[in-house]
């Protein structure tokens, strides 16, 4: 079946254009924010203003509702720059299409409070849930909450009862929930991945999402709407989310080294460093890496744009696919951020230069848990061995209660 790829659409490509246009408003305030924990409002509401962050919210709320993808291509053009504005773009603005999950009175509720539809999401930590008429009252701290406060609200994790893994998706509206400012990173340093607090809030009932309901195709609020895209099995969609600002940060680095090593001379006898084989032979190398990289990802964009046309779930061949050659792909694109930021010696490594900047940056996005090298890559190896990976799609509904492992998969 030949199916439609996502770039294509109208809608789309006018965001990419509008990416590609706010890439160097935000490279000159880049010296600006350097060591902030956040990015600066004004950006983010330049980045607004040009659309970016409507991508996936619903038409209903006033959004764009685009195909699956459109994050990718946005979110690398501006991760050129600066990889916390691609995180923002490609990850953040993103999370809007969880949104589609709740139900309706849920959607009413957070539009209407937010409408520019900006949600952060925390799961790193413990969140305590307890059953109350009409709801549950929630206390709790969660960690990397990016881009919180530029959010107009917050989806957590929480668990309750006594068993080893949350159960429920909480949908918190401003005012609910504190911010901490505890956000301190060399790379990505300004996404304002802060921590948040939560003490004994009433959650409504609409609110709250079970887990294994909201991680399963289909989930009640994407009844109201006519794209795929909240319709899908969300665990798959989740490695696409680092792809743009990954690609972005090494295509940064490379187009910057090439400026740089065309007008650098040596420091001892002043040759042009330009025509030394092994500078070449550096350049060479990175490009094919960066090059291998985007075949994957833009591989990968097609598999889930193609998945959701299909209205089937995801088949256990391509969530290996993707768990696999995504992680991989990563690691091409921190070796050519890495190689070219080496590349430019001691004096390429001042706090002013774009270069070691973007390679930080691709560094963190790479040690992001969907990334972990194991988790991606034993599934396969257990697959073709006759073991059970502990997904239940890969398995086949079977798992193995008793394994001491954890595996990021569609149910965890």
């Amino acid at each position: 079946m030949t199916v439609r790829r996502p770039e294509i659409s109208a809608k789309c490509a006018d965001l990419v254009t509008a990416a590609r246009d706010l890439a160097p408003e935000i490279a000159a305030a880049v010296p600006t924010y350097r060591g902030a924990s956040d990015l600066p409002v004004s950006l983010v509401a330049a980045m607004k203003e040009a659309g970016l962050h409507k991508s996936y919210m619903p038409r209903r709320y006033g959004g764009y509702e685009l195909d699956w993808g459109a994050h990718y291509y946005i979110s690398r053009e501006i991760a050129q720059v600066c990889g916390s504005a691609g995180w923002i773009a490609g990850l953040v603005f993103t999370h809007v299409m969880c949104l589609g999950r709740f139900p309706e009175r849920a959607q009413d509720a957070f539009f209407t409070a937010s409408p520019d539809g900006i949600l952060a999401t925390a799961s790193a930590g413990a969140g305590v849930l307890e059953r109350v008429p009409g709801g549950m009252r929630l206390s709790g701290r969660w960690g990397w909450a990016s881009g919180v406060r530029h959010a107009g609200g917050l989806m957590v994790i929480a668990k309750e009862g006594e068993g080893p893994l949350f159960t429920h998706f909480c949908l918190l509206l401003p005012g609910e929930y504190t911010i901490e400012n505890t956000w301190d990173s060399a790379g990505l340093h300004a996404t304002g991945s802060h921590h948040v607090k939560i003490v004994d809030q009433f959650i409504p009932d609409e609110r709250l999402v079970e887990r294994d309901v909201y991680l399963a195709p289909n989930p009640p609020g994407s009844e109201i709407h006519s794209s795929y895209v909240y319709r899908l099995r969300p665990a798959p969609l989740q490695k696409s989310y680092f792809m743009g600002p990954l690609l972005g940060t090494a295509k940064g680095a490379l187009k910057a080294t090439v400026e740089q090593t065309a007008k650098r001379r040596g420091q001892i006898v002043g040759e042009k460093v330009a025509v030394q084989t092994p500078v070449q032979v550096n350049l060479g190398v990175a490009t094919a890496e960066i090059d291998a990289a985007t075949l994957v990802f833009d591989e990968y964009v097609r598999r889930l744009h193609a998945w959701g046309v299909s209205g089937q779930d995801i088949s256990p061949d391509d969530l290996l696919w993707g768990k696999r050659n995504v992680t991989f792909a990563s690691r091409l694109c921190l070796s050519a951020a890495d190689r070219l930021s080496a590349g430019l010696g001691a004096g390429g490594q001042l706090q002013s230069n774009p270069v070691p900047r973007l390679y930080t940056d691709c560094r963190s996005i790479t040690t992001h848990v969907e990334l972990h090298w194991d988790h991606s890559m034993a599934p396969t190896g257990m697959l073709a061995l006759g073991l059970p990976t502990g997904d239940p799609l890969i398995d086949g509904g079977a798992t193995d209660a008793k394994a001491d492992r954890v595996i990021i998969g569609t149910q965890i």
